[in-house]
């Protein structure tokens, strides 16, 4: 039985080991099923590739979240592994012993799994994660998305139009905030060229800024009460 708690204290501490890397993922602007998968794939090794990786990798705050994870995953490999050994090693040789520790062993895993499957416990601790996240640590602050990390403090920004009706480009000042637009994304199209003071955003574009972080912070505080920049997502 020792053996099966031992399983059931691991298999449980997997979950909120990645639970709360996922949140940390989302605070810094990831979309949630993206850092939830993107979390499992690095705990248990199993190294996905998809176009959501390079959002991961380029960001240093989000790499680090996951080698931490690969590290906690290995070890946690072994520790299971660790556990079947001396399981069936300290068992009576005979098939009522053996039959009895492989029962308790998926009894302990299939109740973990129950309690870690269901949805209003999986909120709950979420919420629970983000709240703490957010008071002792900086991720969350952030509300736009940042897509990818370069050098000296520069970075490519999703800062996405929340106004309440279409207005000209001219309008946000980015050049105030020393950002250089490279895109606007409507929907699942972009459009990269001839975009001028005089383009139109609507409601819920997003704008793919290139600039200091300093200043994508800056733009952020001064157009959040305005409805210009929030958090919202976008997959791929």
């Amino acid at each position: 039985m020792a053996a099966a708690l031992t399983i059931a204290v691991l298999l449980a501490l997997s979950v909120v080991i990645v639970r709360v890397a996922a949140v940390a993922m989302r605070l810094t602007g990831l979309a949630e099923n993206v850092a939830r998968f993107q979390c499992v794939s690095a705990l248990t090794g199993t190294g996905f590739t998809s176009r959501e990786s390079e959002m991961v990798v380029n960001y240093p705050v989000r790499r680090r979240i996951l080698v931490g994870l690969i590290i906690l995953g290995n070890i946690g490999l072994v520790s299971v592994a660790a556990t079947f050994i001396v399981a069936f090693t300290g068992v009576d040789r005979n098939s009522d012993a053996i039959l009895t520790q492989i029962l308790a062993m998926a009894a302990a895993a299939g109740i973990t799994f129950l309690v870690a499957t269901n949805r209003t416990l999986d909120r709950l601790m979420c919420h629970v994660i983000g709240l703490v996240l957010m008071k002792t640590t900086s991720l969350g602050r952030r509300k736009y998305q940042p897509i990818l990390q370069l050098n000296d403090g520069f970075s490519l920004a999703e800062h996405v139009f929340a106004g309440p009706a279409p207005r000209p480009l001219a309008s946000l000042s980015l050049g105030k905030y020393s950002l250089t637009i490279l895109a606007v994304r409507s929907g699942e199209t972009a459009r990269t060229l001839n975009i001028g003071d005089e383009f139109v955003v609507s409601p819920g574009d997003c704008l793919l800024c290139y600039g200091p972080d300093s200043a994508h912070d800056s733009f952020e505080e001064d157009r959040n009460a305005t409805g210009i920049s929030r958090n919202q997502p976008h997959e791929g």
